[in-house]
């Protein structure tokens, strides 16, 4: 019998996230959010209907995607609620991922397809790889940090917790970003980052 996993969150990455869920056999219990576009699957409400209900399932999975700080404490809320709630997180890995044999990953982790995580990394609980994203060798990860598509981290990085990196950025080897931090899609990172700094890019301009 497939094991039942509740999903967190009710948008689109919920859809990318229960799609690996049902790639790796497991049947979806059903949604829990603030709201949910995701029709076809039961909805139950929130964080307080989830606790009542969590003895009908054998876990859950975070689905709420990061483009902002907002969605960065979001995640950091759920997570804090599941820990006090002795409620657990299942992992997700994308059987198109590619991920070397020493790397450790932790509680609730989401490794979408196409993603390549090299030798030596260590990943925390709670953390996001979206498609396609290349991870260097001897990477550390941290907690609920969120790795937005097609981003790329040199080897011997260090991602502290509550960190977002947006798509297509590039991250330097040895370089070390501070707790919080937002780094900004397209990004070019070659030096160490404070916590909770906000880097962007130069924008796009429209000259017509």
């Amino acid at each position: 019998m497939p094991k039942k996993i509740a999903i967190i969150g009710g948008g689109g990455f919920a859809k990318e996230v229960i799609e690996v869920a049902l790639l790796n056999g497991y049947e979806i219990y059903g949604v829990f959010a603030k709201e949910s576009s995701l029709d076809e699957y039961k909805y139950f409400g929130y964080l307080d209907e989830l606790n009542k209900l969590k003895d009908e399932f054998d876990g859950v999975h975070i689905a709420i995607g990061v483009v902002n700080q907002e969605g960065v404490e979001n995640r950091r809320v759920v997570i804090e609620f599941l820990k006090e709630n002795s409620i657990e997180q299942i992992s997700l890995i994308s059987p198109l991922a590619t991920i070397a044999k020493d790397v450790k990953i932790g509680d609730g982790v989401y490794i979408g397809h196409k993603v390549l995580i090299s030798v030596g990394t260590s990943i925390g609980d709670s953390v996001l790889f979206n498609h396609s994203c290349l991870i260097g060798h001897d990477c550390k990860i941290e907690d609920n940090v969120s790795i937005a598509p097609l981003v790329f981290l040199g080897g011997n990085v260090i991602v502290e917790k509550d960190v977002m990196v947006g798509v297509r950025s590039t991250i330097r080897q040895g370089v070390k970003i501070g707790r919080g931090s937002i780094i900004g899609m397209c990004s070019v990172i070659i030096k160490n980052i404070k916590a909770n700094a906000l880097t962007l890019p130069i924008p796009s301009k429209s000259y017509r």
